[in-house]
């Protein structure tokens, strides 16, 4: 049996595919932390008593309290940029009108924003895309306030894993269907592709620009960094072939890897993008991506498959069903859990946590479940059946 290790040296050694004392865990991260309602009833069950202060504003997922994850023994922590560009905020010209920080107007529909018609969907002149969006600049200060203190601290002062949150919400491919409308952005790949591929080129300047910024605060104290989710695919099958993902996509996550390995090429660089993404990952390995969420528990994916063919070059965070186990009984919590470890843990390059965030149906007593049965049953060597 390995001897106990520190959270932060168990993780490290889970993504160098090597078998650390136990499954590390993690809850919290961009695309896989609570919703307010269940953090709220979280806090009653564990009697943690009032909230911290909310991180951002504009979203349903609000909070990032560490009482919380010390009461589950979770093994990462977490810095976020001092504002995201994608948070949507009150105009200040118009209180009932919502808008990001690229212009972009949200609508609320409870529990969560979305994206209004976007403010491209009109456009038929490329020059649009640089006079209707409003790009950020990606130098202001308010992008990274906090960063480094919060970084330092939980290097210098915890044992935890320490992971950056994503910059913005949304990558390239996502943010540029928000601009632009799905469907049109869709048929610009096919029929318009100047159009397309600036788009998508402005987007990533920004996010590059804001990473440079996050990695000057904090990078000196990152152990991870997660890019902008950005999905690909949906429940059966990709949305794009895999030639137009690397005609227009992989160039943009590319740079963004890049920027960050250039930092520093131990950070380790996490993508989450949801659904059936099986045929991106020899992309996502070549250019660079370290871990991938949620490795989404779907039929069309056969995560025993994926695991044996691809466990050894890239490491999985998630695989916990939110939709079905997680709202369900305790015993349908513990019977995932277990699963998901004999299929993924084996040989390290796993991180068990939810493949999304957790929902308010999500009884809190099934998140407690949840993790301590991860300690139960994911110490190595693994002797699930």
């Amino acid at each position: 049996m390995t001897a106990q290790m520190t959270p932060r040296e168990r993780v490290i050694t889970a993504l160098a595919h090597q078998e650390p004392d136990q499954v590390p865990i993690a809850l919290g991260g961009g695309p896989y932390g609570l919703v307010d309602d269940l953090y709220f009833k979280m806090l009653d069950l564990l009697q943690l008593g009032d909230p911290v202060p909310p991180f951002r504003t504009g979203h349903n997922i609000s909070y990032m309290d560490d009482r919380l994850l010390e009461k589950l023994q979770i093994d990462t922590r977490y810095v976020w940029p001092g504002l995201s560009p994608s948070s949507p905020v009150p105009s200040p010209d118009n209180p009932d009108k919502i808008v990001d920080g690229f212009g972009q107007p949200w609508v609320r529909a409870v529990p969560y924003y979305y994206a209004d018609r976007g403010i491209l969907v009109d456009s038929t002149d490329i020059n649009d895309i640089d006079s209707l969006v409003k790009w950020p600049d990606t130098s202001d200060p308010k992008w990274t306030k906090g960063v480094r203190e919060r970084a330092q601290a939980l290097r210098e002062g915890t044992d935890y894993f320490v992971i950056a949150r994503m910059v913005t919400s949304y990558g390239p491919f996502q943010m540029a269907c928000s601009l632009r409308g799905t469907e049109q952005f869709m048929i610009d790949m096919t029929e318009n592709p100047d159009y397309a591929m600036h788009l998508l080129e402005r987007i990533t300047d920004t996010i590059v620009g804001l990473l440079r910024g996050y990695l000057e605060a904090g990078g000196a104290y990152f152990d991870m960094i997660e890019l902008p989710g950005d999905d690909y695919a949906g429940n059966t099958n990709l949305v794009m072939s895999p030639r137009m993902f690397r005609r227009f996509i992989r160039p943009q996550l590319e740079r963004i890897v890049g920027t960050i390995k250039t930092f520093n090429p131990n950070i380790k660089v996490m993508l989450h993008s949801d659904g059936a993404i099986e045929k991106l990952l020899p992309d996502l390995i070549e250019i660079g991506v370290d871990v991938v969420h949620p490795l989404e528990p779907l039929p069309a994916m056969d995560l025993d498959a994926i695991k044996e063919k691809y466990g050894s070059q890239i490491s999985f965070l998630g695989g916990i069903d939110i939709s079905h186990a997680m709202p369900g009984t305790k015993d349908m919590v513990i019977e995932e859990v277990k699963t998901r470890i004999r299929q993924l843990a084996p040989g390290g390059g796993y991180i068990l946590a939810p493949a999304n965030h957790l929902q308010a149906d999500v009884p809190p007593e099934n998140v407690v479940t949840l993790y301590e049965t991860a300690r139960q049953v994911g110490r190595y060597p693994i002797q699930i059946g």
